[in-house]
C-alpha cells in the first residue's frame, strides 16, 4: 500500500512539474525613444562648423534597460515585464545627433566615435528619466543638463539645464515611454535653438 501512494506521490509530483514547465510566461515589451523625423524645423541658416556630441553620463541605476517609476517620496520601482531596448544614455544620444543632423544646421554632427577635429562639443549629464506616479495621474521627468564647449585656447563653456514633466495618458509601462518621447521631442526643439544661438563660425 506505501509503494502505491509512494508512486502516486511521485506521477503527481511529475504531472505537476511537467505543466509548470509548459506554462507560457508574459513576454517583456520592449520599448524605444523615438520622435518623428520631420520634428522641429526651422529656417535656420545652416553654418559651417562641425559639432560633436558626446553620449550623456548617468548614474548607474539611472542607465540600465528597467523603466523606472515612482508613485512614494524615496522610492523607485520599475516594471517587471517592460524595458528600454538600449540604456538611456546611448538612446538620447541616438536622438540628439540624427535629429540635429535632420534639422540641416551644421556642416557636419559627429560622434565620440568619430576622430575628427569639432569646432564647438555638446557634453552632458542625465538627471532624470522616470514616471511620476501621483493618485489618478501621472508624469514622465526628463532633466538634463547641457555643456558647449568651445574647442579653442579659451575653452569657453557655457551650460543650461533642461527640465520636462510631461503627462501620460497611461499610468503604466507604454504611457511613460510615449511621454517620455514627447519630453525628448520638445528638447529637441529647445536645445537645437540653444546651440544655434551660441555657435558662430569663424
Amino acid at each position: 500500500m506505501n509503494k502505491i501512494i509512494k508512486t502516486i506521490v511521485i506521477v503527481s509530483f511529475i504531472t505537476l512539474f511537467s505543466g509548470c514547465l509548459n506554462k507560457t510566461l508574459p513576454s517583456n515589451k520592449v520599448y524605444n525613444l523615438s520622435i518623428s523625423e520631420n520634428c522641429c524645423q526651422n529656417n535656420f541658416k545652416k553654418k559651417r562648423l562641425v559639432l560633436k556630441v558626446l553620449e550623456p553620463v548617468a548614474s548607474k541605476h539611472l542607465n540600465n534597460h528597467s523603466i523606472y517609476y515612482s508613485s512614494e517620496k524615496y522610492r523607485l520601482q520599475t516594471y517587471k515585464l517592460s524595458r528600454w531596448s538600449e540604456i538611456p544614455s546611448k538612446m538620447i544620444l541616438e536622438v540628439i545627433t540624427s535629429k540635429l543632423d535632420n534639422l540641416n544646421l551644421y556642416e557636419n554632427i559627429i560622434t565620440s566615435y568619430i576622430y575628427a577635429k569639432p569646432d564647438y562639443t555638446l557634453q552632458s549629464e542625465l538627471l532624470e528619466f522616470k514616471q511620476i506616479i501621483d493618485k489618478n495621474s501621472s508624469y514622465s521627468n526628463l532633466k538634463i543638463k547641457f555643456y558647449l564647449i568651445k574647442n579653442n585656447n579659451e575653452k569657453t563653456i557655457i551650460s543650461k539645464t533642461f527640465k520636462y514633466q510631461t503627462k501620460s495618458k497611461e499610468i503604466n509601462a507604454f504611457g511613460a515611454v510615449e511621454a517620455q518621447n514627447e519630453s525628448m521631442k520638445n528638447l529637441i526643439k529647445d536645445l537645437s535653438s540653444w546651440i544655434y544661438q551660441h555657435t558662430k563660425e569663424k
